[in-house]
């Protein structure tokens, strides 16, 4: 797969689930915010898997996603300590569904290591992320964050 990095096109103008899928990555790897949003649904329901931290819960909209979820990491790690490397993809056209597998490592504010292996399973409908299911391990997370 080749990363889209120069999609500029509005929101649900890409119809491929591979451009959006790989649009994401590049503007979500770079921390481009505002880029995301052409490839994220205003209506989007992301969903850290699990249950035994506060961060796994589902987030609704761009409200939940940006606001919540995303201010939440970036409250909690040192500026530019954010690394995110795709070890995997794999797209299916047919059923609008991509899965991108990751190795995170950021520094915590208090000085920790957070390192995790993380896989997200993204849902594409009419040219936007409607769903998104995000595993990873929770002991990393409770561990960094202290919880």
């Amino acid at each position: 797969m080749t990363a889209n990095t120069t999609n500029t096109a509005p929101a649900g103008a890409i119809t491929s689930t591979r451009d959006v899928i790989e649009g994401f990555w590049a503007a979500h790897s770079t921390g481009e915010r505002e880029r995301l949003k052409t490839f994220i649904s205003p209506d989007i329901e992301w969903t850290v898997v699990g249950r035994t931290v506060p961060l796994a819960k589902t987030y609704t909209g761009w409200q939940g996603f940006f606001d919540e979820l995303l201010a939440a990491l970036d409250a909690s790690f040192k500026p530019g300590s954010v690394v995110m490397k795709r070890s995997a993809s794999y797209v299916d056209e047919e059923a609008g569904v991509g899965v991108i597998e990751l190795f995170e490592s950021a520094v915590t504010n208090d000085g920790k290591k957070f390192e995790n292996n993380i896989v997200d399973v993204l849902h594409v409908k009419n040219g936007l992320i409607v769903s998104a299911r995000e595993y990873m391990d929770l002991a990393e997370v409770k561990d960094a964050f202290g919880f």
